[in-house]
C-alpha cells in the first residue's frame, strides 16, 4: 500500500494572498488601530503615533528570530518577568556513586 507523504509541513499555508492567517490578522489589527486613530486624533498626533504602531504591527507579522516568530519571544519575556523566580534545590536519589580505586606502587 502506498501512502502520500505530506511535504513542507513546517511552512504555514498562505490563506489570504501572500500572507498566512496570522500575518493577515496582525496587519489587519494594526490597520484597524491606525484607522481609529486617524478618525479620532488630529493629523499631527496621528502621524507621530502611526509610525511606531505600524512598525510594531509589521514586525509582529513578519519578524522571525531563529525561525521563531517575534510574538513567541515577547510571550517568553512576559512569562519570565511575571513568573516565579525562586528556585529550590531538592536532592533526589543518592546522586553519583564513586568507585574506590587502589593504586599500587610497583
Amino acid at each position: 500500500m502506498k501512502f502520500q507523504v505530506p511535504q513542507f509541513i513546517e511552512t504555514e499555508t498562505k490563506l489570504i494572498g501572500p500572507f498566512t492567517l496570522k500575518q493577515f490578522l496582525w496587519l489587519a489589527s494594526g490597520g484597524a488601530i491606525l484607522f481609529l486613530m486617524y478618525m479620532i486624533l488630529p493629523s499631527y498626533a496621528f502621524f507621530v503615533l502611526a509610525i511606531p504602531i505600524g512598525g510594531i504591527a509589521v514586525s509582529l507579522a513578519f519578524v522571525k528570530i531563529n525561525e521563531t516568530p517575534l510574538v513567541n519571544y515577547i510571550m517568553y519575556g512576559l512569562n519570565y518577568f511575571i513568573g516565579p523566580k525562586q528556585y529550590i534545590f531538592k536532592k533526589e536519589g543518592d546522586g553519583l556513586k564513586l568507585n574506590e580505586v587502589i593504586v599500587s606502587d610497583k
